[in-house]
């Protein structure tokens, strides 16, 4: 029975990443039995424990954070040292229009909206706002949360997927990782402001690099190939584990 509901790019990209971790559980030498059963077992504890917050329509927090990278980085929205100007909604060199820059008008008061909840916007004035930092990060159980994971997850399937059947090394992507199993908990903080500091200069290179070959706007007339790129960047830590031994490992 075909569905008459039509699948947004959220739903098609969890559904990417589903159907890829279970090719992979497959590829494993699970049976269909199997992979059937974990995906019930699943589904169970989902409904059980997890709940989101129903706003409605959402944004792609990736343009958000465009409009905070370019309140940070474009001359025109800067102060003469260097920090952002305070704007007010609208007008010339106001909020709405910067905001318009990267979404359609018919979603600019959501995505004002969307900054203000978040709280990466503050009021500075009667009538003018200031950002409050220079990155999106959407900590509450929502629509967007769920969208950001599922890309994420995604975007990593293929770049594995990418990596496993690519036949030339030219093709390769970027994909690494390292790990230890006994690390002392006291070093925790240090691992987070470390890793946290590494990865902004990592993720501001390659942010000012896409930016710089992002397609104009006088350029989109012309019909040429375009395509998605970009990175994802996570750290992680888990509870240790007795008896486990201390390794080292790339892959």
């Amino acid at each position: 029975m075909k569905s008459n509901r039509k699948s947004t790019e959220p739903d098609r990209l969890l559904r990417e990443a589903l159907v890829g971790l279970l090719g992979l559980k497959l590829r494993s030498g699970a049976t269909m039995d199997e992979v059937r059963s974990l995906v019930s077992d699943c589904t169970d504890l989902a409904g059980r424990d997890s709940k989101l917050n129903d706003r409605g329509r959402v944004l792609d927090i990736h343009r958000l954070a465009s409009v905070l990278r370019a309140w940070h980085k474009e001359t025109r929205y800067l102060s003469d040292d260097g920090r952002p100007l305070p704007l007010p909604l609208k007008g010339r060199l106001g909020l709405n229009r910067l905001i318009g820059t990267y979404y359609p008008e018919a979603d600019i008061a959501l995505a004002f909206e969307t900054l203000k909840r978040a709280e990466l916007i503050r009021k500075h004035s009667k009538s003018a706002w200031v950002p409050t930092q220079g990155h999106v990060q959407i900590s509450e159980n929502s629509q967007e949360t769920l969208d950001h994971v599922s890309e994420g997850v995604s975007r990593f399937l293929q770049t594995v997927l990418n990596n496993i059947n690519c036949r030339t090394k030219s093709n390769l992507l970027f994909e690494q990782s390292c790990k230890v199993h006994r690390l002392p908990k006291t070093k925790a903080s240090a691992f987070r402001t470390f890793v946290r500091q590494q990865a902004i200069v990592f993720l501001t290179a390659v942010d000012d690099w896409l930016e710089a070959r992002v397609e104009a706007p006088e350029q989109k007339r012309r019909k040429s190939k375009l395509c998605a790129a970009g990175v994802f960047t996570f750290a992680y830590l888990d509870p240790a584990k007795a008896g486990r031994r201390s390794v080292r490992g790339k892959g």
